[in-house]
């Protein structure tokens, strides 16, 4: 009876020690099996039995996992469209050519009549017909320029006298001065002078008291005696004028001083103009 409950007392010594064994040969990682601190009783209950207590013994196993650390990249774009309207002004400056070649025109205004003529008559009207060449890349030019103008007398001899007429025709030599171009316009300012030839009649000469009207001559006293026919004398004029001038026209200002050999004196006048050319 003894020899049977030491056989049983070393089968359960052995199977303890290798439960010890299999938990002692796992992974270092984890934690050893506990051991039980309480004895296992084993007594006799009765004559000839043995009986064995089981504990209930709790194991706890702890695994490490280690995994590589994860990165997310996160990347954020921000599109920004920017439109820059740059506004670039090169100003480039236009030359407006002067306009050149053969022209023809037209003007009218007035004149007023000079020493020796204005004595007897009032400022009158005037109509002129220029026709003329203006040379390219030089400032000269040439002009023939036709014109009637008409005198009323004064008061004084309006019962002897009709109104003064006289004709014109100058040769004239016509240098533009300066010029400009404001608003895309041509303007020039140009002067004029030549050789005038004119037909004049009922024009009352003074030469120092002595009164004439034509060959007819009275000295100091009126009624003089009228010759109502036409006279002529060689003269000179001199003058200038503004011109302003778009495309193929140009509109101009003139006035000029007109000197001529009358009958006993010298006459003059003095015509003041706008006038267009069409070139």
């Amino acid at each position: 009876m003894l020899n049977r409950s030491a056989l049983l007392l070393a089968a359960g010594a052995a199977i303890i020690a290798l439960d010890a064994s299999a938990a002692s040969a796992q992974d270092t990682t984890r934690t050893r099996r506990p051991t039980s601190t309480q004895r296992i009783r084993v007594g006799k209950e009765a004559p000839g039995e043995v009986t064995v207590r089981v504990d209930t013994v709790t194991m706890y196993r702890t695994d490490t996992l280690q995994l590589p650390p994860r990165v997310d990249t996160v990347v954020r774009t921000n599109t920004v469209t920017r439109t820059v309207h740059d506004t670039v002004t090169q100003m480039i400056p236009i030359k407006v050519p002067q306009i050149s070649g053969f022209y023809a025109g037209i003007a009218v205004g007035g004149s007023m009549p000079g020493a020796q003529f204005n004595d007897s008559d009032h400022p009158g009207w005037r109509v002129e017909v220029p026709v003329g060449f203006d040379f390219k890349d030089t400032p000269l030019g040439i002009r023939v320029l036709g014109g009637y103008a008409n005198f009323s007398p004064h008061d004084w001899v309006g019962g002897i006298l009709d109104n003064a007429q006289v004709w014109n025709l100058d040769g004239n030599l016509k240098l533009r001065i300066a010029s400009a171009t404001p608003g895309m316009l041509r303007l020039q300012f140009y002067g004029t002078g030549g050789v005038s030839y004119n037909w004049f009649k009922e024009i009352l000469e003074n030469d120092n008291g002595r009164l004439s009207v034509g060959d007819s001559t009275q000295r100091f006293t009126l009624p003089v005696p009228v010759d109502d026919s036409w006279h002529s004398g060689w003269g000179y004029n001199l003058g200038g004028g503004l011109e302003v001038g778009k495309g193929h026209t140009n509109v101009y200002v003139e006035s000029r001083w007109v000197r001529w050999n009358g009958i006993n004196t010298n006459l003059s006048n003095v015509p003041l103009v706008i006038g267009v050319n069409f070139y």
